[in-house]
């Protein structure tokens, strides 16, 4: 939740925004000094798709740093600015920023704001486990998916910058490439797991999809809403389901405290996997983009369940 101390720091920042933009007229794109647009999207994993389509031509920034939940993030006044000097905002949607649209409307950003989730129809949609709310946002963890967001992240560049149409089209069609080699590699790196070990259990509902593309089993969340706990009751549930579905390992992440996992994995008798990736991109050039993370995770995945 945006604080309401947060609310007069966030006007500083439009007036600062408002002032620093004054010399673009209202609305129009605004640019770098080498002429590239500016773009905004809400979390680094998002922005690494923007950029293999925009390959330099726009200049990418993302919102919420690596390494931090957008699912508990806090906006500042920097964001505010942020939105000032882009023409197109790309967020996921779905439920995962819910602090989105109180951060556009404290700004006065004109900015057109894509929702990538919406390249997903109804029909293709899992339910969360987050009872605030009805779908499962995690679409790009499917790579099937994280090519419609390539379709819709090209539709926007091009008609914000139709000048680079053609650059951005040909960056996407590249991009698509490497997304169709990147799910028949992990079809094949999935298949070498023996079948009754495909089953997981991840610190968030971040893996319905990435489970059902490629046949694990989607067994259970530590984390029932993001930034709570679980109850006593809700962790020695984990452990029986674990137990059952003969589960062998425990999958965290970088950005959430790994306490939990090893409390459930001692109780389970499984080991812990602390450095899976969904919501943020790593530090580290291998994590660097979309592709990496993602074989990254793969080889992890399949490293603690196939073992």
């Amino acid at each position: 939740m945006i604080l309401d101390s947060y609310k007069s720091l966030c006007l500083l920042g439009v007036a600062f925004a408002l002032s620093a933009c004054a010399h673009a007229p209202a609305g129009a794109p605004s640019a770098t000094p080498s002429g590239q647009i500016v773009v905004v999207a809400t979390t680094s994993t998002l922005a690494s798709l923007v950029r293999a389509v925009a390959g330099g031509v726009a200049d990418v920034h993302a919102l919420v740093p690596i390494g931090v939940s957008p699912e508990t993030y806090e906006p500042t006044p920097r964001d505010v600015v942020a939105l000032e000097d882009a023409p197109i905002v790309f967020e996921n949607g779905a439920g995962l920023e819910t602090w989105m649209a109180k951060l556009i409307a404290t700004s006065a950003t004109h900015a057109h704001v894509v929702v990538l989730s919406d390249a997903v129809t109804a029909a293709n949609r899992g339910e969360s486990t987050n009872r605030l709310r009805a779908t499962n946002p995690h679409f790009w963890l499917d790579p099937n998916y994280a090519e419609l967001y390539v379709t819709r992240i090209t539709q926007a560049l091009s008609a914000a910058d139709p000048a680079h149409a053609d650059a951005y089209r040909a960056n996407a069609a590249a991009e698509v490439d490497r997304l169709e080699q990147l799910d028949l590699w992990t079809r094949k790196r999935v298949a070498t797991i023996p079948v009754q070990q495909r089953a997981m259990i991840t610190f968030h509902d971040a893996w319905y999809y990435f489970d059902r593309r490629y046949g694990l089993r989607d067994v259970g969340a530590i984390e029932p809403l993001p930034g709570r706990e679980p109850s006593a009751k809700d962790l020695a549930a984990l452990i029986e389901l674990a137990r059952a579905n003969h589960v062998r390992a425990v999958f965290a992440e970088p950005e959430f405290s790994p306490r939990l996992a090893k409390q459930l994995a001692d109780g389970a008798g499984i080991s812990t996997v602390t450095d899976l990736y969904d919501d943020s991109l790593g530090d580290t050039p291998e994590l660097a983009t979309y592709e990496g993370m993602m074989r990254h995770n793969v080889a992890t995945i399949v490293q603690a369940l196939g073992s």
